[in-house]
């Protein structure tokens, strides 16, 4: 069973809550009405935050360089108000995979402290694969679903979505967190790229590129490997690296939207990341 958090009784219109590291762009989450938790990074010798936005800046060469002094994740009382919202019976929160980030404790205790039901599940994913799960609730709440309809679309998401990414770097990763070490493996050669596939909550390293356009490749080779019979929704997304974006959504031919990483999250993966996100089709 996924980690899940609240109870599940049979309501009318459901709130879809998440958090800006998910990368949804703006207009899906005004279209689908999902309620976006900002979060913001603090680096160390900066006051200013490198706030979360619609996930195109691009950082200073100072700030790519930084250690994170702390970082501002949505607070109980945010998940809370969001969940109380007066328009909504019920709430489902999706949050990022336990094992990279705290907003599922964050998140357990609100609905706890709710008085409209509510649940909280773990996307067993990130960035823009929790995107992907995040519409797929998002959805069927816009289409009238129930707590208990919105509920199991999200989990069937869980359990399908597959996300696979290249790194240029892996140095912010290993000051910033919260890839281990021996995950991350020995330092990349010059101009290489790093790949991994993340899926159920875990990492798992897919070696090297020798160069971009290898590591373009590698991801595309992951896609078609993974969904014979084509995927429900695709998403290409990228840390100040639009061009590689650009290549990435023309290899795949049929993305639904390509979307980049917010400051915050470029703080934690070093600029110059790309990646896809999908959810395979069950059948053809």
């Amino acid at each position: 069973m996924k980690p899940r958090a609240g109870t599940l009784p049979g309501v009318g219109t459901v709130a879809v809550v998440t958090d800006s590291s998910t990368c949804l762009p703006s207009e899906l989450a005004e279209r689908y009405g999902v309620e976006v938790l900002a979060i913001s990074a603090y680096p160390t010798s900066d006051p200013l935050r490198a706030d979360e936005g619609d996930g195109q800046q691009e950082l200073s060469d100072a700030l790519e360089q930084e250690e994170l002094a702390s970082a501002h994740r949505p607070f109980v009382t945010e998940y809370l108000a969001a969940v109380e919202a007066f328009a909504y019976d019920a709430a489902v929160v999706v949050t990022p995979a336990l094992e990279f980030a705290s907003m599922y404790r964050n998140a357990s205790v609100a609905v706890q402290l709710a008085t409209r039901p509510a649940v909280v599940i773990d996307a067993r994913t990130a960035a823009a694969g929790q995107a992907l799960v995040v519409l797929a609730g998002a959805e069927v709440a816009a289409e009238g679903g129930d707590l208990a309809a919105v509920v199991a679309a999200v989990e069937d998401a869980t359990r399908r979505v597959e996300l696979v990414a290249s790194l240029a770097t892996l140095e912010p990763l290993r000051r910033n967190g919260p890839i281990p070490d021996d995950v991350l493996g020995a330092p990349q050669l010059k101009g290489s790229r790093s790949l991994f596939r993340m899926h159920d909550g875990t990492i798992e390293p897919l070696g090297e590129a020798e160069d971009a356009d290898g590591a373009l490749q590698s991801i595309v080779r992951a896609y078609h490997a993974s969904t014979p019979h084509g995927a429900v929704r695709t998403v290409v997304f990228h840390a100040g690296a639009p061009d590689l974006a650009h290549d990435l959504d023309r290899l795949l031919d049929g993305v639904d939207f390509v979307t980049g990483f917010s400051g915050a999250m470029q703080v934690h993966t070093g600029p110059g990341v790309v990646g896809a996100a999908w959810l395979p089709r069950t059948a053809p």
